[in-house]
């Protein structure tokens, strides 16, 4: 996983093509006056996907992984709090939508040691296969958010 700021260029360089390409993507766009849609950048090898949603509270938001795609997660507006854990083989599949829409959501996993990752504007996460995510939880109450989140293949990090 990896967290940071769109501001902060001094460690881009070490980030794979690919997540270079999505950071920049992410700089570049206004999303201001889009709305949610999904979008190919590079074909089925980068897909982005608008998010205008409004988050929840943590027990109504399910962990989830993801096999063929990592993700870039970008807060562009409003604040929520997006949960992470290392996926370390212990998690039970509460329901598996791998065909539809590569994604496994988790059974809560009490033993996970869940961080909550604070995403304000101009923040972004970067999930990989490995690792558990949960977004769109609330942080004081229900808000608007709109962010941007790039699926990249994994084959081609």
């Amino acid at each position: 996983m990896i967290y940071g700021h769109i501001l902060a260029r001094e460690t881009e360089r070490a980030y794979a093509a690919p997540i270079r390409e999505a950071i920049r993507y992410c700089r570049e766009t206004d999303v201001s006056n889009m709305g949610e849609c999904r979008m190919e950048l590079r074909g089925e090898e980068m897909i982005v996907q608008i998010c205008d949603r409004v988050t929840g509270r943590r027990e109504e938001r399910l962990p989830e992984v993801h096999r063929r795609y990592a993700e870039l997660q970008f807060m562009a507006e409003g604040t929520e709090y997006m949960g992470y854990y290392p996926d370390r083989g212990d998690n039970r599949v509460l329901e598996d939508c791998l065909q539809e829409k590569d994604t496994l959501y988790y059974q809560e996993n009490p033993l996970s040691e869940e961080k909550m990752l604070l995403m304000t504007p101009g923040t972004y996460a970067v999930f990989f296969p490995e690792d558990v995510h949960r977004p769109f939880c609330q942080t004081e109450a229900p808000a608007r958010i709109k962010k941007i989140v790039i699926k990249m293949a994994v084959d081609i990090l």
